[in-house]
């Protein structure tokens, strides 16, 4: 689904608007494993995944752990880079080929100042992030290694064909020996 598509089902966009998002959008297409940004840079864009599958990644005691997935027709970036202005702690790669639209965060915000629908799409943003790390934290805290793994296929069926097993030993917090366990558990 495209972009401007995503938000027409959510959202009323006038032919104003349409022709806003037009000239700012940039889609650009990511092979598998391709780097979208890297850890410690400075992010200007919030990142739309049109197709194909993405991580989140940060680096802990130099080892790549992958903290999120996004799949099609969901929001990624780092927040606090876009936000606050400071290196994003995250890096983002495709895990298949993508196609990703690069909105401008500059241009939405000074827009959503005098437009309600863009100060709309903005919260939904922020609040889709918060509600999916939140979800993610509980999990953590107070599910199983089993339990997580479980909920993982059955939010992203499509994660074995796209993540290898390292990412998703490293999102769940636990080691590739114990994901064959888990896995061989049925």
């Amino acid at each position: 689904m495209t972009l401007l598509n995503y938000f027409k089902e959510l959202y009323h966009i006038n032919d104003e608007l349409e022709q806003f998002f037009d000239s700012i959008i940039e889609v650009k297409e990511y092979a598998k494993g391709d780097v979208i940004f890297e850890p410690d840079t400075y992010l200007k864009y919030i990142y739309f995944i049109e197709s194909g599958f993405t991580r989140i990644y940060y680096y802990k005691n130099k080892r790549e752990i992958t903290h999120y997935f996004f799949g099609p027709n969901s929001f990624g970036t780092g927040i606090e880079s876009v936000f606050y202005k400071k290196p994003s702690l995250f890096g983002f790669q495709a895990l298949a080929p993508s196609k990703v639209c690069l909105i401008p965060f500059a241009a939405i915000e000074e827009l959503s100042n005098t437009d309600i629908t863009v100060n709309k799409i903005i919260q939904k943003v922020l609040l889709d992030s918060l509600i999916n790390f939140s979800n993610r934290f509980y999990k953590t805290q107070f599910e199983t290694a089993h339990e997580r793994y479980n909920a993982l296929i059955e939010e992203n069926p499509e994660l074995f064909q796209n993540a290898s097993l390292g990412h998703i030993a490293s999102y769940l917090g636990i080691s590739q020996q114990t994901l064959s366990v888990i896995r061989g558990i049925k």
